[in-house]
């Protein structure tokens, strides 16, 4: 498939300088709802998706688009996932709450997806124009239209740390009961735990070798998909808890991303030892 990166890059910042920057402290007392507890949606959610799913599948013939804002009134979308046709998946803004709040953490985040598998993903920056990209097979690269400048291909850092001087993020609100008491108190262990909430920025934060590991438990598809690929690309080991392999395309919980081999293990055996790994790493 000949993947259409200067067209998608091009709807992103669309998107953003169109959409998403004009409301950004500007918001209304009614252009911001809570859909379930703690999860909010704005009109930059709405507009910025509705834009994008009008336009992403016209990039390619016959690929289907389906968008956070959109699962959440109809779930049953999510089936398009398992069809032949590609699928534009799109979370139109990552780290809502940092947007209403008027903090800059927050991105637009794009991939597509073929027979179970991501080929192609898009995290844009909307505060610095600053797009991280990546291609299965072909590398993950970032770089700043805006500024006129070059993409540059990112590689995170082979070597093993010592915990007490890895950094990284331990999203450890959701983990069952069973596995949160030793999940949080492992954060000690670790040189510094990113607070951040927005895979948005998490994932472009590894792959520049700015965080060493990311440990997730709710892995949405368009919250992780994207960024997994784009830390596969930068030379990440992207695993489930367990050690299996990870899909965009299935719903089981738990991930770990971290710079290699050595360093995943020693991580889910701190923040997760009661989780059998299956085979080797």
């Amino acid at each position: 498939m000949n993947i259409p990166h200067v067209q998608v890059k091009t709807l992103l910042h669309e998107a953003a300088d169109q959409i998403v920057m004009p409301l950004w402290r500007n918001l209304g007392r009614d252009d911001v709802v809570e859909k379930s507890e703690g999860d909010l949606a704005t009109v930059a959610d709405s507009r910025c998706e509705a834009f994008l799913a009008s336009h992403l599948p016209g990039l390619i013939d016959g690929s289907l688009v389906i968008g956070e804002e959109s699962v959440h009134d109809d779930p049953g979308l999510l089936s398009a996932l398992h069809s032949d046709a590609p699928v534009w998946v799109v979370d139109p803004l990552d780290g809502t709450r940092y947007f209403a709040a008027g903090e800059p953490k927050f991105a637009i985040m794009v991939c597509l997806i073929q027979r179970g598998m991501t080929v192609g993903a898009w995290i844009l920056n909307p505060l610095d124009g600053v797009l991280t990209s990546a291609e299965r097979g072909a590398g993950a690269f970032q770089g700043c239209e805006r500024l006129s400048v070059d993409s540059s291909r990112l590689a995170v850092s082979p070597g093993h740390l010592p915990l007490d001087r890895a950094r990284g993020v331990a999203m450890t609100w959701y983990l069952p009961d069973a596995l949160k008491p030793t999940a949080e108190a492992a954060k000690d262990s670790f040189q510094f735990i990113e607070r951040t909430r927005c895979a948005g920025y998490n994932y472009p934060a590894f792959a520049k070798n700015e965080l060493h590991f990311l440990f997730f438990y709710r892995t949405l598809v368009w919250d992780h998909a994207p960024g997994v690929l784009i830390a596969q690309e930068a030379g990440g080991l992207v695993r489930r808890l367990d050690g299996t392999a990870y899909s965009p395309v299935d719903d089981r919980r738990g991930l770990l991303c971290a710079n290699n081999a050595e360093t995943w293990t020693a991580i889910q055996r701190t923040l997760v030892p009661s989780v059998e790994v299956v085979g080797r790493i």
